[in-house]
C-alpha cells in the first residue's frame, strides 16, 4: 500500500512537472505587449459597439431642460434637447408658469420644423421673466411637447413642476424614447 501511494505520488508530481512547463512554455510566447494590444482592440469593439447605438439605430431621445431662479421676479429657462439618432419634425413647446389659481402668468411658445438629430435649442425665446408676482406662493410650470418622431408617430407629453420658496431649481423631462425595434 505504501508502494502505491509512492507511485501515485510520483505520477502527481510528473504530471505537475508537465503542466508547470506548459505553464512556462505558453508565458514565454506571450508578450506583455501582446496582452496590452488586445486590451486595446477590445476597448475598440467596446466603443465601437456604443457608438453604433448612440449614433447609427434609429431612436427617438427627447429632453427638456428647465432652470428657475427668483431674481427681482421669476425666471424661468428652457433647453430642448434631441438626443436621439434621427431628426424630429413638427416641434411645439409650450411652458406655461401657472399660479396656485391655475392663472397662467406668462408662457414661452416655440416651435420647430425639424430639430435635427444630437442637438439642442435654447435661447432669448426659451426664457422669461415672470416680474410683479410674489416669491412667497407656489407656482407651477407646466410643460407640454408635441413632436413628430422618425416613424411619422405624432407624440405629445405634458409635465408639470412645482416651485415655491426655493430660489433656484433644476428638472428634467426625459421624454418617452422610441426605438425603431420595438
Amino acid at each position: 500500500m505504501i508502494d502505491d501511494d509512492s507511485e501515485n505520488e510520483q505520477e502527481l508530481h510528473e504530471i505537475s512537472q508537465e503542466i508547470g512547463e506548459k505553464i512556462v512554455e505558453i508565458a514565454e510566447k506571450v508578450h506583455p505587449l501582446r496582452v496590452a494590444l488586445a486590451g486595446v482592440v477590445m476597448l475598440l469593439i467596446l466603443g465601437a459597439l456604443v457608438s453604433t447605438w448612440y449614433w447609427v439605430i434609429p431612436r427617438d431621445d427627447v429632453e427638456i431642460d428647465v432652470v428657475y431662479l427668483q431674481r427681482n421676479g421669476h425666471i424661468v429657462m428652457v433647453e430642448l434637447f434631441n438626443d436621439g439618432s434621427r431628426e424630429i419634425t413638427d416641434v411645439n413647446l409650450k411652458i406655461d408658469f401657472v399660479d396656485s389659481d391655475n392663472k397662467v402668468l406668462q408662457s414661452i411658445d416655440v416651435s420647430f420644423d425639424k430639430l435635427s438629430s444630437h442637438t439642442s435649442v435654447s435661447g432669448d425665446e426659451m426664457e422669461m421673466n415672470v416680474k410683479g408676482y410674489t416669491v412667497w406662493s407656489t407656482y407651477t410650470i407646466v410643460i407640454d411637447i408635441t413632436w413628430t418622431n422618425f416613424k411619422d408617430v405624432v407624440n405629445q407629453e405634458t409635465k408639470s413642476f412645482q416651485v415655491s420658496e426655493t430660489q433656484t431649481a433644476q428638472f428634467t423631462h426625459d421624454c418617452e424614447e422610441v426605438t425603431w425595434f420595438f
